[in-house]
């Protein structure tokens, strides 16, 4: 209010200026009011529509059968814009290959990574068909599935399986690379297994492994 000399000048002013916009400022702030009930109202829907999410999710697999998938497909369908529907997914994928229904779980996979933004999900997803595709006798194809991760996490996982197709196809060159490749991305955090293997490839090469 510097540009004006007298304490007059800005009542004057100040009335002018409300005379002028004072509706447009009170819809202001109405509309201000309105935005912050309206977005605290948002949140607490999201909220509830979490919760009966949730509640829904813990009941559709409760129990998790390839006997008794009926309930978690259709929630999986009812719910499919949700994360729960793919935690659901992979849950049912799981039930079906302790089943032997290895088709069954294929396509519960397939729908994940069809489905899923996540780039480490859909990893998750891709190194699991791959173990199916290896585990039934397609080990070009669990190999096509597994030449490349999207995320950094999957790196080693990726590696490893692809040494093992190697390893069963008797390349044991091509295995120990994708070993090591598993080995320097933190693969032996947790995992003696890839150490043994790469242990026992050394072996046969004449080489003692690190």
């Amino acid at each position: 209010m510097e540009i004006y000399s007298t304490e007059e000048q800005q009542v004057e002013a100040i009335k002018s200026i409300w005379s002028k916009y004072g509706n447009a400022m009170i819809g202001g702030v109405v509309i201000g009011l309105a935005g912050i009930y309206g977005w605290n109202w948002y949140q607490d829907d999201v909220k509830a529509t979490q919760e009966a999410q949730s509640l829904a999710y813990q009941q559709a697999v409760e129990g998790i059968s390839a006997q008794s998938s009926d309930k978690v497909e259709s929630f999986i369908s009812a719910e499919s814009d949700s994360g729960y529907a793919t935690l659901a997914a992979l849950k049912l994928a799981k039930s079906f290959v302790e089943a032997g229904e290895l088709n069954k779980a294929s396509e519960q996979l397939n729908w994940v990574v069809a489905n899923n933004k996540d780039a480490a999900i859909k990893d998750l997803a891709t190194y699991r068909l791959a173990r199916i595709e290896f585990s039934s006798g397609s080990a070009e194809k669990a190999l096509q599935a597994v030449a490349k991760p999207e995320s950094e996490a999957f790196i080693s996982q990726f590696a490893e399986l692809r040494g093992d197709i190697y390893l069963s196809q008797g390349d044991n060159e091509k295995a120990r690379n994708e070993y090591q490749t598993a080995a320097d991305n933190d693969g032996l955090a947790g995992n003696p297994g890839l150490k043994m293997k790469l242990d026992n490839l050394a072996e046969d090469n004449g080489a003692v492994a690190l």
